[in-house]
This record gives C-alpha cells, structure tokens and sequence, in this order.
C-alpha cells in the first residue's frame, strides 16, 4: 500500500529542477507519523512504529546515499506546542519537524534519482501518514 499523495507531483520536481534557486536549499518537512508503520505484506520489515520507520529513512538520505545527497540535519524534534492557530485544526497536528540542507538543488535530485535511495522510500511509506515538504532558500 503506497500512498503517493506524500510524494511530490512530476510538476513540483520540474520546477525544482528547471526554476530552482541557485546554491543551497533547505527542506522543512513536517511529520505525522503512523502509529504502527505500515510495510507491504510480502516485506521481511521487524514491526515498529512509523517514527521508526521513518527513522529507517533518514538514515538512507543522510547516511547511505549521504555523499550524494550531502544532506546535513539542521534541525529536527517534536512539535510541543502550537503557539498560533487552533491546535486542533488537522493543519495543526505534526509530530517532528526535520529540517535538512542540501549543497544544491541538483543534490537533491541527484539523492532522488539514486536506486539505493528509491529502495529506502518503502521506510518512508510505511512510517509517514502525511507530511508537508516546504522547499526554501538555504
């Protein structure tokens, strides 16, 4: 089961690609992870919480394919608290913010271009109910 409503569309990845900034980017990803991480039923994947899965993932973009992407944490944790907006509002709900810098925008088409990469998205998959991916200038 592979929700693709958590990727980006093939417009999104053009535009990136063809009217990205030029130098570094930075991803802010919001997160609402699963409770139980859900893996393809012919997956040989230890049960665990989607945090873990998504876990699994990270480190795939910042470890095992980390010298193409060069893909550094700036920031990641739990959201605490909202401090604006209704906090009950679904818009509202995360549970981690990961922000992660790239060298380049051509980095982080490199990291999602790469097969070693592509194999690590079931972990992401698996893990993540929804996200937001906000791409911004580094």
């Amino acid at each position: 089961m592979i929700d693709r409503s958590i990727d980006p569309t093939a417009d999104q990845v053009r535009t990136l690609r063809d009217k990205g900034p030029e130098g570094p980017v930075v991803m802010v990803n919001l997160l609402k992870f699963r409770e139980v991480a859900v893996y393809p039923a012919d997956s040989d994947e230890s049960p665990c919480s989607g945090a873990e899965a998504y876990a699994r993932y990270q480190h795939a973009f910042t470890v095992t394919v980390g010298e193409i992407s060069q893909a550094s944490v700036v920031y990641e944790g739990p959201v605490n608290q909202v401090m604006i907006g209704d906090p009950s509002a679904r818009e509202a709900d995360w549970d981690k913010v990961l922000i992660v810098r790239y060298p380049s925008r051509q980095h982080f088409l490199a990291m999602m271009a790469d097969e070693q990469y592509r194999r690590s998205l079931v972990h992401r998959y698996a893990g993540l109910e929804r996200t937001v991916l906000l791409q911004c200038g580094g």
